[in-house]
């Protein structure tokens, strides 16, 4: 998914290498479907809300004040991503496959996390860390890494607190030995918010008295021991001082935000327009920003009222039937309950950043989303799929 910094044009389109393997993917499931007439994508409560969340879409490229800008991000970020996702719902049909998957994902998310750490040793090393803006892995902004690692951070612990076996659970610590030291180099307030959120939600999932006083004490030294960093403290002593506090940076943007809203409630700014429609609405002491720093807030600006009602309902859907799935899971013993709790706390982190940040908006970031979208459905799929061959059993 980071491949997306890989850039070039295709006459005079700009692509990525990211948009080519996507494309190359749906290509290769349509060939496949036009041969076998196998696998049909499958229906989801998912369908009606991603058709009004494009129907959205379309509105919001004519609402935009440049067309062609906001046609790049509705492909980039809307139709490609839901496009793996049906193709995902659709090829994804065993443990097997959902294993490969993850085992791709636990490579790819290591590697780039051990670039992300390397990257911040060297300037770290070099004397050049300034706290208030770590360094950016491959160019990419730091806290848009976080916002990337965080979900894969909670999905790997989900199989080091459920995973039924010993390789399962010792893979998975593997990748947080990457991921949690990346996250730390992000420097990202937001992530170390979400970090204490996911360990209060894993407190509260475990039922073994042990594993839960073994979770706190983990959380608690940990939390001692990046306290005691000296560009992390510096970092979260920075929040005490009303010049450099995040918050109220993020106050100030929401409230130019919600003016800007004010006058444009229905559509909102367009796709891609929030800068330009925001330089009407800017105090002296806020400089230009991409998004509007809150997820709600800023699917609002770009795909209005009916795109802000279509996402809403995708977001929380997927984070009740997740809850819902692995509690029964957890009473079945089914084998997607790792992988059930890891999507439904990469959920619960997803917004809590998401109260401070955007993170569905960006390449990477809305593949990730519709990714673990698919993951989820093809989860629950088979878990009820097994309940009555369980329930045989049991009878």
């Amino acid at each position: 998914m980071p491949l997306y910094v890989v850039r070039w044009h295709a006459g005079p389109l700009p692509t990525t290498l990211l948009e080519n393997l996507i494309l190359l993917t749906c290509a290769l499931y349509l060939l496949t479907l036009w041969r076998h007439h196998e696998p049909l994508p499958r229906r989801t409560p998912l369908d009606i809300p991603i058709v009004v969340f494009l129907v959205a879409g379309v509105i919001g490229i004519f609402v935009a004040p440049d067309h062609k800008a906001a046609l790049g991000v509705f492909r980039a970020f809307l139709l490609e991503p839901i496009a793996i996702f049906y193709a995902g719902t659709a090829v994804l049909r065993s443990a097997a496959d959902v294993k490969a998957i993850l085992v791709a994902g636990a490579v790819s998310a290591s590697v780039f996390s051990l670039i992300v750490v390397v990257t911040f040793v060297r300037v770290l090393a070099g004397g050049h860390l300034i706290p208030s803006f770590a360094p950016g892995a491959l160019g990419i902004n730091p806290n848009a890494v976080a916002l990337y690692l965080e979900p894969i951070a909670a999905v790997a612990l989900g199989f080091v607190l459920f995973a039924g076996s010993r390789t399962s659970r010792w893979t998975a610590l593997t990748v947080l030995a990457f991921v949690l030291p990346a996250l730390a180099c992000t420097l990202s307030r937001g992530a170390l918010l979400a970090g204490a959120v996911l360990a209060v939600v894993a407190v509260l999932s475990v039922r073994d008295l042990r594993l839960r006083l073994g979770l706190i004490g983990a959380a608690v030294v940990g939390a001692l021991a990046l306290s005691q960093l000296p560009f992390v403290a510096t970092r979260l002593a920075n929040q005490m001082n009303p010049h450099h506090s995040t918050l109220v940076l993020r106050f100030a943007i929401w409230s130019a935000t919600f003016r800007m809203l004010r006058d444009h409630p229905l559509f909102g700014a367009g796709i891609s327009g929030y800068q330009t429609v925001m330089a009407h609405y800017r105090t002296r002491n806020l400089f230009p920003e991409p998004y509007a720093h809150n997820i709600f807030l800023t699917t609002w600006s770009e795909l209005g009222l009916l795109g802000l009602a279509a996402f809403t309902v995708i977001f929380f859907g997927l984070l009740w039937r997740a809850w819902r799935a692995w509690r029964s899971s957890v009473s079945e013993g089914a084998p997607y309950t790792p992988l059930l709790w890891g999507i439904f706390a990469a959920w619960v982190v997803f917004g809590v950043h998401g109260l401070f940040d955007s993170p569905y908006w960006k390449n990477d970031l809305s593949l990730e989303f519709w990714v673990l979208a698919a993951l989820e459905v093809v989860a629950i799929h088979a878990l009820r799929a097994s309940a009555p061959v369980a329930q045989g059993r049991s009878a």
